[in-house]
């Protein structure tokens, strides 16, 4: 299946393993170093959701960028800068410094997702369209297990080297600074796609240039069918439930269960283990259930699995909770961006792509802030009730929107396939966010 691959899809899953290798770095020690200069959970909040409103404020000239210099330069450009900028957030103890160095970076963030947004799409066909997906979520939860663990047990090892305590913000700031560093080299898998050619008349052999400044004119946006808009919404409300909680796993498993960094580690790169797995059935998981009945049952089922958690009474129950959490939500997000996809037709990637990247962004722009400021003033219970009710609104609103797509779709879905290696032939989408 590997094979069958094009050249730009398997150099964008070497840039996907090295990203996520180090973004494991941050997303398991960045809490922990914050508290360490002794920020609370506000402050932490706003942190993570920095990026996301420096890319809110910062769109229009990023937008500007991405039409002067080509999908091709952004993409390296975007990342590359996006891992620069942030080190500033680990040099400085400055609160204003590392808000605005988080915030600058979403300029970077912004004209990476404008130039990736829909490579896998892009780079993909129909017949292994999901595969592709499958491989893509299976290869960034490996390199997040594996960066995890790294990440975990690296500060201790480092701490003696700078005759600090092992939870030091010195330890965690060497740790970290590194990452970004590494995560920057990450760049030249993606200049190897940007300039490489087409190969005869295959679409998916090179990336194609798109046009993104046309999508500022209201018309355009107007005239796009009401499903490209329309199926963000439930996508948007499971991101959001899912950061409302799990953007301070960390430190909620070292408040609740005193587990160490040790332990928080590997249990983040277990549950990437799991979801990695769990990413690869997703093709048989469509094959067997369809896309809808699945994305609707598996939120339900992530629900129900952050209930179990709320109320677990040790760490082992818990842990077990957020297993089976992380295997069913990560096996829902591959099936809903391949379902979107499919229900689109290929004009309609681009646009369709941001609109669910934009959904995508929502919930770690306003999950974080909110939930720090409640767990400041009343803990964690209210932020697990609202996650589980955000979680089943979204699965109830993808049930009605799907159902309506169904019915008064102008596309032609075509048969479902018995293929295992085709399970995206079935009337269910598939949208590349990456």
């Amino acid at each position: 299946m590997l094979r069958r691959f094009a050249y730009i899809a398997r150099l964008y899953l070497v840039w996907v393993a090295i990203y996520f290798f180090c973004f494991a770095f941050p997303a398991t020690l960045m809490n922990f170093y914050l508290e360490a200069l002794g920020f609370d959970r506000a402050f932490i909040g706003l942190f993570h959701a920095g990026s996301q409103f420096g890319g809110l404020i910062l769109a229009l000239p990023a937008l500007l960028f991405f039409e002067r210099v080509g999908r091709r330069v952004a993409l390296v450009f975007g990342a590359a800068f996006a891992s620069v900028v942030r080190l500033p957030t680990v040099l400085a103890t400055s609160p204003e410094v590392i808000l605005a160095a988080e915030a600058l970076s979403g300029f970077g963030t912004v004209i990476f997702g404008l130039a990736s947004v829909s490579l896998l799409a892009d780079a993909s066909k129909e017949d292994h369209r999901a595969a592709l997906f499958g491989w893509g979520d299976f290869v960034r939860t490996m390199a997040v297990l594996l960066g995890s663990i790294s990440a975990g047990s690296l500060p201790v090892l480092v701490a003696p080297l700078l005759q600090v305590n092992g939870q030091s913000a010195e330890a965690y700031r060497a740790v970290l600074v590194a990452s970004f560093i590494v995560r920057t080299l990450g760049a030249i898998p993606l200049a190897l796609i940007a300039w490489h050619r087409p190969v005869g008349d295959d679409p998916t052999s090179a990336l194609p240039e798109v046009r993104a400044l046309r999508y500022l004119n209201p018309r355009v946006l107007l005239s796009q069918r009401p499903q490209v808009y329309a199926l963000g919404v439930p996508f948007m409300l499971l991101l959001v439930a899912e950061a409302l909680v799990f953007t301070f796993f960390n430190l909620l498993m070292r408040d609740w269960f005193d587990a160490s960094d040790a332990q928080v580690g590997v249990i983040i790169g277990v549950n990437a283990l799991i979801g990695s797995v769990a990413a690869l059935f997703a093709p048989r998981v469509a094959e067997r259930m369809g896309y809808r009945p699945a994305i609707v049952w598996g939120s339900l089922t992530t629900a129900a699995s952050v209930a179990a958690f709320a109320l677990s009474p040790s760490l082992l129950v818990g842990t077990l909770a957020v297993f089976v959490q992380v295997a069913v939500s990560q096996v829902t997000r591959v099936l809903y961006r391949v379902y979107v996809v499919n229900v689109s037709p290929r004009d309609e990637y681009f646009i369709v792509s941001i609109v669910m990247a934009i959904a995508a962004n929502v919930g770690p722009a306003i999950a974080p802030p909110a939930s720090g400021f409640v767990q400041r003033a009343f803990g964690y219970g209210p932020l697990f009730a609202a996650s589980i009710v955000l979680t089943a609104i979204a699965a109830v609103l993808f049930a009605l929107i799907s159902q309506w797509i169904s019915r008064s779709s102008s596309i032609v879905s075509p048969a479902p396939s018995h293929s295992s290696s085709s399970p995206a032939r079935r009337p269910s989408p598939q949208t590349p966010l990456e």
